[in-house]
């Protein structure tokens, strides 16, 4: 019985509250939806690049970031070829050209670049798939412009591969090079010194064992020349204090060499002595400029470093607000409220005796 009176009362407060909460439904409805409706409309493109594959010379990309110090841009120091590509896009660099080519800053309505940095990582995103693809996403308030950021990340992506491949090739290049001129000058003057002692000793001649001794330890010898130039150049591109796993493999190979002449007969005539260092020189020096050679390819080559998937393609519909989600959110918000104001309001008229007796 009780139960049904406060049913009966319940029911009552409500009715009479009916145009209150009906008007401030309608009222908080049409205001949610006014809001709903001027608020931009933000449209989302997308691409795909395939993974990249690591160059079969030492001069790869990933190899070459990995561990190395670029500005504004953290590589990871375990990282695969497309973990670098990531790095590279999600990096201050590439934002702050997004930015300035496209006047980010006053789109977003932002004095600092910092905060446009920040507002722009929120309205993109790169990710690393299981198949080894890296999806990209672009929001933005013009379908058109949307697309056009999005190639300029794959153009500026693209862009600094090329840029940091040529720097190295250069550098590599003019090491090697010096590298080179010194093997000259000394295969000069060891070819000048055995000629003068042939000269002097007319007699001096070169058996065949003794040349199949001579070049064999002039292999071993340039072999561990032309290695310690390449532990040179991985050790350039590294931090102070950190040993690649590259450079210990190096390293170990130089040790097997050393223990290798080491076992070799020393060759006590003056005249082995001498045709073994221009067998040695001659070998550096050919060991040497297939390094150079490649430098200068490397240095000048000028392809594309980014095989794009999908290309960025116009939106067709837009991606927020959900307009239909927030007017139906602010109706049975305000009708929520409505009702639990008309059930939890006090009663201002006070209660009749009668009634008061009645319960």
């Amino acid at each position: 019985m009780e139960r049904q009176i406060e049913l009966d009362v319940l029911s009552h407060r409500l009715w009479a509250y009916r145009r209150p909460i009906a008007m401030f439904t309608f009222v908080a409805t049409v205001l949610t939806a006014v809001v709903a409706f001027t608020m931009p409309s933000w449209f989302q493109s997308s691409a795909s690049l395939l993974p990249p594959s690591e160059e079969d010379s030492s001069f790869g990309i990933a190899r070459l970031l990995k561990g190395v110090a670029v500005p504004g841009i953290k590589i990871p120091t375990q990282a695969t070829p497309a973990d670098v590509f990531i790095a590279v896009l999600q990096s201050r660099r590439i934002g702050e050209d997004v930015i300035n080519r496209f006047g980010l800053k006053k789109e977003y309505k932002l004095k600092l670049t910092q905060d446009a940095l920040k507002e722009l990582k929120s309205h993109t995103k790169f990710k690393l798939t299981d198949a080894g693809t890296i999806d990209m996403q672009v929001e933005d308030k013009d379908p058109k412009r949307a697309a056009a950021i999005l190639q300029t990340y794959i153009d500026l992506l693209d862009r600094f591969n090329r840029e940091v491949r040529t720097t190295k090739g250069r550098r590599t290049r003019m090491f090697v090079e010096s590298r080179l001129l010194e093997t000259q000058t000394e295969l000069a003057k060891s070819e000048q010194k055995l000629a003068d002692y042939q000269a002097t000793h007319k007699a001096a001649v070169i058996t065949p064992e003794l040349s199949t001794a001579t070049e064999s330890a002039a292999r071993v010898y340039a072999q561990r020349m032309a290695l310690e130039v390449r532990l040179n150049i991985i050790r350039s591109y590294s931090r102070p204090g950190e040993s690649s796993s590259e450079a210990q493999q190096i390293e170990d190979q130089l040790a097997q060499l050393d223990q290798q002449l080491r076992t070799l007969p020393e060759l006590g005539l003056e005249l082995s002595r001498l045709v073994r260092d221009v067998k040695k020189w001659e070998q550096i020096y050919i060991l040497l400029t297939a390094q150079y050679e490649e430098a200068r390819i490397d240095e000048a080559r000028d392809v594309v470093t980014v095989d794009v998937l999908d290309q960025p393609a116009l939106a067709e519909k837009k991606i927020k607000p959900h307009r239909g989600v927030m007017i139906a959110v602010g109706f049975l918000l305000s009708l929520g409220i409505g009702l639990a104001y008309a059930v939890f309001k006090e009663e201002k008229q006070p209660v009749p005796l009668s009634a008061a007796a009645a319960r």
